[in-house]
């Protein structure tokens, strides 16, 4: 069976058992799936996981700092100017390595947003996706160790 088949197989019913468990569980599945997309999409494995996981968190810091700072002022101007130089900073951000990740921090923001600043809600739902993303990753890789033809076995 080939390894995109495989990873398949496992994001399929890793998925499901997370649809099935996240809303009783009180967590929002939609974040569950930003965060497990996030993890696929900075490449993966461990480093990805890593870098994911710290640049979705700084998402939510930076747009709970538009929210805060824009109800302080009050006024839809400083919401756009707040949104403006965050924006800016969750892009500056990526000079560090760590903080590359430029599209995990704008999902870790726009989820936040989404959820209307309910941020603790938002983390727990981010991590338990990446969890999910990491998890059928794996799947998708012990599955074709089992599944490759002896032959093709190192």
């Amino acid at each position: 069976m080939s390894q995109i088949i495989c990873s398949a197989i496992s994001v399929g019913i890793l998925s499901g058992i997370w649809g099935f468990i996240s809303s009783p569980l009180g967590l929002l599945c939609w974040v569950g799936f930003v965060g497990c997309t996030s993890y696929y999409a900075s490449g993966g494995k461990k480093e990805g996981l890593k870098k994911s996981i710290i640049c979705n968190m700084t998402g939510v810091l930076w747009a709970m700092m538009i929210i805060i700072t824009s109800e302080h002022f009050g006024s839809s101007v400083a919401g756009a100017v707040m949104t403006g130089i965050f924006s800016f900073v969750m892009c500056a951000q990526s000079k560090f390595k760590l903080l590359s990740f430029i599209p995990g921090t704008f999902c870790g923001s726009f989820s936040t947003f989404g959820a209307g600043g309910d941020w603790k809600l938002v983390i727990v739902s981010l991590l338990c996706g990446a969890a999910l993303g990491y998890f059928s990753d794996m799947g998708g890789i012990w599955l074709h160790r089992i599944y490759q033809p002896s032959s093709q076995k190192s």
